[in-house]
Order: C-alpha cells, then sequence, then structure tokens
C-alpha cells in the first residue's frame, strides 16, 4: 500500500491507495489534510497505512445519525419482536432524530449526547426509563456500525447514562386476590385471571393457551407460544428464548377450574355451533376467537375497581404468584421454572425483597435443630 504528500499553500496533506470499489471496480483514494509540516503529515500517513494493512482502520461515514437510524431500524426489524420495533421505533423517531438526526456521524460528540439526555430529563416529558432505553438504542446502533465497520468508535460509551430509580413491584397479597376472585367468578374472562395467579404466566402465553398444551390427568401445562403483536394485528408465535418454554404443575383447585370451565366452554360450542370459531383456545372471545390484550386488561381493572382493592397491572399477577410462593418458603428455582427467567440471579434480583421470610424460616430451622439436640443429649 502507498502513498504520497503533497504541499497546498503553507499546508500538507497525504494521498493513499486503499484498493478498488467491489462494486463499481474504480480505484479508491483517501485523503487527509491540514499539517503544518511534512514530517508530521508523513508520520500521519505511515501510522494509516499500518492501520490498514492490520484491518484496523475505520473509514469514517458521511452518513448523518438521522439516516443511519433509520436503516439501523430495518436491520431490527428482521430481528426483534414486533412489539420491540415498535418501541425503537418510537424513541427514534419522535426523540433522537429530531433533536441529532442531521448531525453527521462522524462530528458527532459524546458531549452532545449528554446535552440531549440532560435536556429530556430536565424538561420531565420523559422518565429516567424511557431516558435510559434512548441510551440503549444510540449505544446498540453504533455498536453495530463498529462491528460493520462503518463507524469509527461508540461515543456512546463516554456518556454518563441516566440512572434508573428502582421501581417498587405491585403485588396482591391473599386477602386481596380472594377478593378479586370473589368479583370476577361470573366474568367471561374469569379462567385468564384465575391461571396468571395459580401460575405466574404471561400475558401472551395465557392468551396464546390452547387446550392441547393442558395435561389436565398430569396436572401440568405446556408453555411454548404466546400472542404476540405483529405488522397485522396479533399472530400466535414462538416464545422469546428457551427459558421461556416450560412445564408449569398445576394445583388441585386450578385443575378443578379448568375441567368445570371447559365442560362449560364445550356446552357454549354445541349451542353456538357453526357461528362458534374453534380455535381449541382456552381464553376466547364470545365467538371462539383470540381475545385482544386490550379486552382483557380493561375487564381486569374494572373488575378491581369493583372490589375496592389496589389497582395493578395484569402482568403484575406474576409478582403476586411469585410472592404467594415465597411467602410459603418455596425455593427461588422453582419460582425461576414457573415464571420462565433466564437464570435465577434474574429471580433473585427482582424479587429480592420478598426473602426476608425465607431467611427467617431458614434461622429458626437452624436454631430448632440445636434445640433438639441440647434437648436430646440432656435426656440421655
Amino acid at each position: 500500500m502507498r502513498g504520497h504528500i503533497t504541499k497546498r499553500g503553507n499546508k500538507y496533506s497525504f494521498v493513499i491507495d486503499i484498493g478498488r470499489d467491489p462494486v463499481t471496480k474504480k480505484r479508491k483514494q483517501k485523503r487527509v489534510s491540514g499539517f503544518t509540516s511534512e514530517k508530521k503529515a508523513h508520520a500521519a500517513m505511515i501510522d494509516m497505512i499500518a492501520e490498514l494493512n492490520k484491518g484496523g482502520y475505520v473509514e469514517p461515514t458521511n452518513k448523518r445519525l438521522g439516516e443511519y437510524l433509520e436503516e439501523w431500524l430495518k436491520h431490527k426489524k428482521k430481528r426483534v419482536a414486533h412489539s420491540t420495533y415498535l418501541h425503537y421505533d418510537g424513541y427514534v423517531n419522535n426523540h433522537i432524530i429530531p433533536a441529532l438526526g442531521d448531525t453527521k456521524i462522524q462530528d458527532l460528540k459524546p458531549m452532545q449526547i449528554q446535552l440531549f439526555y440532560d435536556g429530556l430529563l430536565e424538561t420531565g416529558k420523559l422518565s429516567e426509563r424511557s431516558i435510559h432505553h434512548i441510551h440503549r438504542i444510540i449505544s446498540n446502533a453504533l455498536n453495530l456500525g463498529v462491528r460493520m465497520g462503518e463507524v469509527q468508535r461508540n461515543i456512546a460509551t463516554a456518556v454518563d447514562p441516566v440512572k434508573v430509580t428502582k421501581k417498587e413491584l405491585q403485588y396482591w397479597d391473599i386477602k386481596e386476590v380472594n377478593a378479586f376472585l370473589k368479583h370476577a367468578e361470573k366474568h367471561q374472562y374469569y379462567i385468564a385471571y384465575y391461571i396468571a395467579i395459580f401460575t405466574g404466566m404471561r400475558q401472551g402465553e395465557i392468551l396464546g393457551l390452547k387446550w392441547d398444551a393442558i395435561d389436565l390427568e398430569n396436572k401440568n401445562i405446556q408453555v411454548h407460544r404466546a400472542q404476540k403483536r405483529s405488522d397485522k394485528g396479533y399472530e400466535l408465535k414462538d416464545l422469546k428464548n428457551n427459558s421461556s418454554y416450560r412445564s408449569i404443575s398445576m394445583s388441585d383447585s386450578l385443575v378443578k377450574e379448568l375441567k368445570r370451565y371447559k365442560a362449560e366452554q364445550s356446552e357454549f360450542k354445541m349451542r353456538m355451533r357453526k357461528d362458534y370459531d374453534d380455535q381449541d383456545y382456552v381464553v376466547t372471545s364470545g365467538l371462539g376467537t383470540p381475545v385482544l390484550p386490550s379486552n382483557l386488561s380493561r375487564a381486569f381493572h374494572a373488575i378491581i375497581k369493583k372490589a375496592d382493592i389496589k389497582d395493578i397491572r395484569f402482568h403484575d399477577l406474576r409478582h403476586t404468584h411469585a410472592s404467594l410462593l415465597f411467602k410459603q418458603n418455596v425455593h427461588p428455582k422453582i419460582v425461576q421454572e414457573r415464571l420462565g427467567h433466564k437464570n435465577i440471579q434474574i429471580t433473585l434480583d427482582t424479587y429480592s425483597h420478598m426473602l426476608g421470610n425465607m431467611q427467617e424460616a431458614a434461622a429458626a430451622k437452624f436454631d430448632e435443630m440445636f434445640t433438639e439436640n441440647k434437648n436430646k443429649s440432656s435426656n440421655e
């Protein structure tokens, strides 16, 4: 690889041959200007040639951040869940591009991004968590560019991201659970709420649950699909990761409720006959079709209001299930498996504050062992 130095006015520059364009086959050159002496220009040229030979040099892209992020969104659309893509698209087009989109990536400075975050924080238009999501999007997009050889470095790593205050988990105690179930008993979606409380399954997993995944004799549910948002609305899809695929053991009360509900559903199908679109779903609309999450949540909050108990999200029934298990001193590993967490650390980090009663029980058991041993020795 060769290069030469030229002088224009009082400044020096160098030009390096960097091969041919893979598409046009035309010769490509790299020019760097602005050196105050021939010696400095020569030293910089030698360094760049060395980097090019090692494959470590990255030609800075001339793209603006907005154009680059639009391409990144197209890349992500094929690789993430549709709901996640919409999440990214909203932050990119509503916040990042209006603020930083016109800036060329090679001109973007860490301080620009820092001031952008600080401005969002000061206005109070977005939560700390949302600003943190924006930081992750920018960093992820620039990381991809670094890996693809289009961006020299990820400047977002130099920025001080917003610290997110951990939210206190919301969940019900056993009295609130019983009050809710009492008011929900005659509701069309009662079985969905019952399954959520007694298994800790996610909303999409419950709405995508079919009878072929339920073994009433062996008392278990095979979780292997979920209702997910797509560009066509909602569809039945595979689960996000391997840990989400799981078998959940059912209590006798849940088995009893499912048997009762299945019998009622069968009678209803017979009455509706051809008007019923039987797709084997457990939770259905009046016509047998899948239920939308918005309809399930709307009914959920209406029942909460009637029961006059703490208003929580449907997702918080997962936390309710976990808290009730921990109160019974169930091991965190079992809770992890039932909830489908990727690893036990997620379970421990999420529910560490609920493990206090387990610590107390462990201490009491330990003390009990020594007391029994002491009494036994005294008797002997």
